[in-house]
């Protein structure tokens, strides 16, 4: 058992006999992940990625808002905005987003105040800058009828469709993309891309659909 900052347990899927997309977006990363190389881990908080693939002998740095609470030999965490962070020269064999970027630029975490409804396009701006030609980008999102999220009346996550994504995707050649509804947080099936983009997302019965996507950087 892991666990991150104030000694919580770390979501892995299952949580208080409730199921949400790790459960299914974690092995879809591992089944399509290429061999040990240098990644980058974008909102990595509340996630044993960065320290499994770490223990996996990838050389992990991961960067969030808040703290990930682990560390390992193989692993670098930074503490901030990814947006503003200065990276320098440096770039990435392989880089992770997994249901982050939804998140950026509105209510993210300990963060109350709407920031930059485009923040989510930066970061994926920014996202193939730091890769290398020929890099790989895993990437998992909330999709389904476009839409934004609100919770307590507060921005939460933005909901893709396939306009949106094409916007993201721009550049990379999308090797694998799998789609899973949902329902009432009790049960995930995969589903074809007609009924995935049908959907809506509905919060409070933990009922939505979700795309992942395995990329390569042309």
């Amino acid at each position: 058992m892991l666990f991150g900052k104030n000694n919580e347990v770390l979501n892995f899927g299952i949580r208080g006999g409730k199921v949400d997309e790790h459960i299914v977006e974690i092995p879809f990363l591992f089944r399509n992940i290429r061999d040990p190389a240098k990644v980058l881990d974008v909102g990595c908080t509340g996630s044993p990625v960065s320290l499994q693939l770490a223990m996996m002998r990838y050389n992990v740095t991961g960067i969030d808002y808040n703290d990930y609470g682990m560390q390992h030999a193989n692993m670098k965490f930074i503490k901030g905005d990814f947006n503003s962070h200065d990276f320098g020269k440096e770039k990435f064999d392989i880089i992770i987003a997994m249901d982050s970027l939804g998140h950026f630029g509105l209510r993210h975490y300990n963060r109350s105040e709407y920031l930059d409804k485009h923040s989510d396009v930066k970061a994926m701006t920014k996202i193939k800058e730091l890769i290398n030609k020929g890099g790989q980008l895993i990437f998992t999102c909330k999709y389904g009828i476009s839409d934004l999220i609100t919770v307590s009346g507060k921005p939460f996550v933005k909901v893709y469709d396939d306009k949106a994504l094409d916007v993201l995707m721009s550049t990379f050649d999308v090797k694998k993309t799998e789609y899973y509804m949902v329902s009432d947080s009790k049960n995930i099936r995969q589903v074809e891309r007609e009924e995935a983009a049908a959907s809506r997302y509905y919060h409070t019965s933990g009922t939505y659909a979700f795309a992942c996507i395995s990329a390569i950087k042309q």
